[in-house]
């Protein structure tokens, strides 16, 4: 497409500010107004960049609506969205491409279900489904570039670089990733987040909760390991550390502008070239673990 990409953003559910992030990293925003959103820090992390590094290719975010009118007239107010519709229907003949910006996985059928039969382009907030049902529904989406799903952890440039090339997949013995909050919503940043190094060949999910704390151990058919750890008593950032034979690099996943500024830049790639962003197998199989993990509960 040369022309302006016209999105529309759909938001919002408790917890999640990405339709705030998302909206300012594609059409700029209004620091006075986003003092007043609900989310300090991402009003802090914005404005620690500059003016321009906002834009993404021909994207704008020309359209909004929330389930609250009010807080879709604050996401508007705060990143230069001009049209609030009152029923997401009424993106269809509207918009070229959706961003879903919702975590709260049981909403994600019914709106991805739509906007796909209207051959719309779309972008869901991880995680994409709850269930193998769904997955399977959605996979010749994902496979033909209509449908993207991920957490942008992926992007974080530790792990796009392999820290620079001083890692190698095969010196790797095991890795151990830690979160807060809960397994479905944060669990899948970090499995997200080790994928492109650890690979997809996923022998064995076993879920080692205790009562005080989650933890996922996913074995390799290479013998290598990943721990996931989600343990809410633990106030320290999300992060993972790759343990090899004779050294750890660890990598802080504090750097949320760059990541999702990636992943946008992603999903305009893929509008573009019509061609996955993610090799389609990735994501059906993060979503398969994070669903295996929950199994065992």
């Amino acid at each position: 497409m040369g022309c302006m990409v016209k999105i529309g953003m759909i938001g919002y559910n408790e917890g999640n500010g990405h339709p705030y992030s998302f909206s300012a990293i594609i059409n700029g925003y209004n620091p006075s107004a986003m003092e007043t959103s609900p989310y300090p820090i991402i009003n802090k992390y914005l404005s620690e960049r500059n003016k321009d590094e906002f834009g993404i290719n021909d994207f704008k975010v020309t359209h909004i609506w929330t389930p609250n009118i009010f807080i879709a007239k604050n996401i508007a107010e705060c990143t230069y969205i001009p049209n609030i519709v009152s029923d997401y229907r009424d993106f269809v003949g509207q918009v070229d491409a959706v961003i879903i910006a919702r975590d709260d996985v049981d909403s994600h059928f019914e709106l991805i279900n739509f906007f796909l039969k209207e051959k719309l382009l779309v972008f869901v907030d991880k995680p994409l489904c709850s269930s193998l049902k769904h997955l399977d529904f959605f996979m010749p989406y994902i496979e033909s570039a209509q449908l993207m799903s991920c957490s942008g952890l992926r992007y974080q440039p530790d792990i796009i670089t392999f820290f620079d090339g001083k890692l190698k997949r095969e010196d790797i013995c095991f890795v151990n990733t830690l979160s807060l909050l809960d397994w479905k919503k944060y669990g899948i940043h970090l499995l997200e987040a080790i994928t492109p190094i650890m690979g997809i060949d996923i022998k064995k999910v076993s879920n080692l909760n205790d009562k005080n704390n989650y933890i996922v151990k996913i074995e390799y058919y290479s013998g290598q390991y990943a721990l996931i750890q989600i343990n809410n008593n633990c106030i320290n950032p999300m992060q993972a550390e790759f343990f090899t034979i004779n050294e750890s690099l660890k990598t802080i996943f504090n750097q949320n502008f760059v990541c999702f500024k990636t992943l946008l830049i992603e999903f305009s790639k893929m509008i573009k070239n019509k061609k996955a962003a993610i090799n389609p197998m990735e994501t059906y199989m993060i979503v398969k673990t994070i669903i295996e993990g929950e199994k065992y509960a």
